[in-house]
C-alpha cells in the first residue's frame, strides 16, 4: 500500500512501513520473508540504513553469512554520521 501512494511532500506516511513488516517477520521467525521485504525497500531507496540494518539480520539468521557481511558493511557506510546504534530496523 505504501509503495502505491502518490508522490507528496511531505510523504502521507511519514516512516516506510517496510521497516516494520521485516522487524516484525523476523520476530516472527521468518527471515526469508523478511529479506524480500528489505530488497524490496531498497529498491526504492538503496542506501536506506534501517533497511540495509534489517537485511543483514534476516541474511545471518538464514546463515547467508557473505551476502549479511555486504549487507553489514552497506549499513555501515550509510549509517556512518548516525548518533543511534540500532538494535531492529523498527523502534
Amino acid at each position: 500500500m505504501d509503495a502505491g501512494l502518490a508522490y507528496n511532500e511531505p510523504r502521507d506516511l511519514f516512516f516506510p512501513v517496510d521497516h516494520l513488516l521485516g522487524a516484525e517477520l523476523i520476530a516472527d521467525g521468518k527471515p526469508a520473508d523478511a529479506e524480500r521485504v528489505y530488497r524490496e525497500a531498497l529498491k526504492h531507496f538503496p542506501n536506506d540504513g534501517w533497511a540495509l540494518f534489517g537485511l543483514a539480520k534476516a541474511l545471518e539468521l538464514q546463515g547467508k553469512t557473505a551476502e549479511a557481511a555486504t549487507a553489514r558493511r552497506d549499513f555501515e557506510q550509510a549509517w556512518k554520521r548516525a548518533d543511534v546504534a540500532l538494535t531492529a530496523s523498527a523502534f
